[in-house]
Formats: C-alpha cells, sequence, structure tokens
C-alpha cells in the first residue's frame, strides 16, 4: 500500500478469462509504490465512511459506495479505460478516526497528484470530499466544481454530510473559486444560500425545461479555474432517484443520466481537473444495482474526456 492508513480494496470481480471480451476488472492493478506511476495514470481510491451521513439524518449504506462501485466499474468492458493504464490504491477503512481521517486522505490525494495521476475517489458521504479538497490545496491554487443537488454549507461543527463546503471555504478555499451546478431549490435553506453567496460562491440551480444550462454553467466555471488544479465532485443525490435511487437524500426529480454524462465528459477533457470523485453512493439501497452502474458510466465519460485532452 502506499500510505499506512489504507487497506486493500475489497475483490468483488470474477474474471471471464475470455480473452475475446477483457473486462475492467482485468486490467485494473493494485497499486504497490508510487514508482509505479506515470503522468496521466488513473488511480481508484475508495473512502468508506457515513459517520456523516448518519450525523446528518441520512440513510445509512454509503461506506459500502468503493465496493458496489468497483463491482459495476470493473464488469465494464476493457475499452473503458480507452488503453489507459489503472490502479487501484485501495480503500481508507472505516474505523479510522474521523477528527484526522481526512487529513490522511489528502496525504494520499496529494501524492497521487503530485505524481501526475488523475484521482477517481469513490465515497463514502459527501463529507469525504473534504480530503480530496486538503490534498489539492497542499500542492498549490485550487477550485472545486460541485454538481449537487444541496449547499452543503452547515453551520454544524463534528461529522456532518451536509457541510463540506463549508469546511472547504474555512480551509482557506475561496469563494468565488466554488461552483455548485444543479442545486434544487426546495431543499436548501435560505440561510445557507445567503451564506454561500456572501462568501462569493457561483451557484446554479437546477431549472425545470432548463436542464442542459449547466453545460454552459460547467464551461464557464472550468475557464474561471484555469491555473488552478480543480477537485470535480459529484453528490450522487443530484440525479432523479429513478436514475440513482441508492443514495442517503433521494429527490424526484433531479439531473437525467444523459446530463450527467455530458457534465462528467467535460470534465475529463479539462486538463485542470486533477481529482475527480462521485460521492454518496449506497448500494444496499438499491438493491437492482442501477445506482453503482450509473456511477460506473459516470466514470466511463469521464474516461472518455481524459482521451480529449490534449496531448
Amino acid at each position: 500500500m502506499i500510505h499506512p492508513a489504507l487497506v486493500p480494496a475489497d475483490a468483488p470481480f470474477r474474471s471471464r478469462n475470455d480473452p475475446t471480451d477483457p473486462r475492467v476488472g482485468d486490467r485494473v492493478r493494485p497499486l504497490a509504490a508510487l514508482e509505479e506511476l506515470v503522468p496521466g495514470d488513473l488511480v481508484l481510491l475508495g473512502v468508506r465512511n457515513e459517520q456523516g451521513v448518519l450525523a446528518n439524518h441520512g440513510r445509512p449504506g454509503a461506506a459500502q459506495g468503493p465496493t458496489g462501485f468497483r463491482q459495476a466499474f470493473f464488469k465494464l468492458t476493457a475499452a473503458t479505460l480507452l488503453g489507459r493504464r489503472c490502479f487501484d490504491a485501495g480503500d481508507l477503512p472505516e474505523d479510522l478516526p474521523y477528527a484526522t481521517r481526512f487529513a490522511l486522505q489528502g496525504e494520499v490525494v496529494a501524492a497521487l497528484v503530485a505524481r501526475g495521476a488523475l484521482s477517481l475517489v469513490v465515497g463514502g458521504g459527501h463529507d469525504c470530499s473534504i480530503g480530496n479538497h486538503l490534498g489539492l490545496a497542499a500542492l498549490g491554487p485550487s477550485a472545486v466544481l460541485a454538481v449537487d443537488a444541496h449547499l452543503d454549507v452547515r453551520p454544524e461543527p463534528g461529522p456532518s454530510s451536509g457541510n463540506p463546503f463549508r469546511c472547504m471555504l474555512e480551509q482557506g478555499l475561496t469563494g468565488r473559486d466554488l461552483t455548485i451546478l444543479g442545486l434544487v431549490p426546495w431543499v436548501n435553506a435560505a440561510s445557507h444560500r445567503v451564506f454561500a453567496e456572501a462568501q462569493g460562491a457561483v451557484l446554479h440551480d437546477l431549472e425545470p425545461g432548463r436542464e442542459a444550462a449547466l453545460l454552459d454553467a460547467e464551461d464557464t466555471a472550468l475557464a474561471r479555474a484555469q491555473g488552478r488544479r480543480v477537485l470535480a465532485t459529484f453528490d450522487l443525490d443530484a440525479f432523479s432517484a429513478a436514475v440513482v435511487p441508492g443514495v442517503s437524500a433521494p429527490n424526484p426529480w433531479g439531473l437525467s443520466l444523459d446530463l450527467g454524462l455530458r457534465l462528467a465528459r467535460r470534465l475529463g477533457a479539462a486538463p485542470s481537473v486533477a481529482v475527480f470523485d462521485l460521492m454518496e453512493l449506497a448500494p444496499p439501497l438499491d438493491p437492482s444495482g442501477l445506482s453503482a452502474r450509473s456511477a460506473a458510466f459516470l466514470a466511463a465519460a469521464f474516461l472518455q474526456g481524459l482521451a480529449e485532452r490534449p496531448v
């Protein structure tokens, strides 16, 4: 393992051992040492943590997000990787102390990014994104582009999946470098919006019939973030529960998977995006596996975008 806090990932993939039909799981290798990495490699990191979800009165299950994601992602055809090398760094386990877990996660993420690798981080409650931001901020100027139904700036301290963006602002993220797309106005407190706007955060509501406007907002945010390393974070509760029911706080209306795939592909194509995370996946809440498969498709779309980056 590349960090003492990491543990090996569960092994949910069973190869078909069919050379005519290889899958992603046939291509992914455990990451034993940072020296194995070259710029452009993709590294999967799992964060098993739902303490913040439970403290925020959400439905349990997000601690199993990394395992559920791997089960779905590893079954996709190997062509999904488009020839890119992919490593699995393992998981940050559920029993890490909450007070230190995000600092440890930040150390892992910073080490990966410093090697030029692209981090695909799967949670876990959305508070797990705090560790990803810490890792980027340790390396220099950073920005955050989030897709989320919620503002996530609750004022309460301690474990909470409802306060990651407030924590990032307190850690030094400049308000204008925080953009949140896909907000559902009926699930956010007015006081939270006042706080976020006072910090200078750029907020974009999801509007019925105008969902595609988020694509233009994403392009503007990426242009504004030039010169910074970007954390692109998807809280999967931004999607309609018809598409992604297995989350801690489902909504009857939200992003379509089509729009989510377009957003993810553009993020992959943006050279400034150094970390892509998928949070709040709770496989026990969706026995059909549809939610995990949707998350895997988002990662696949991000990989399509990566292939479009300038050489």
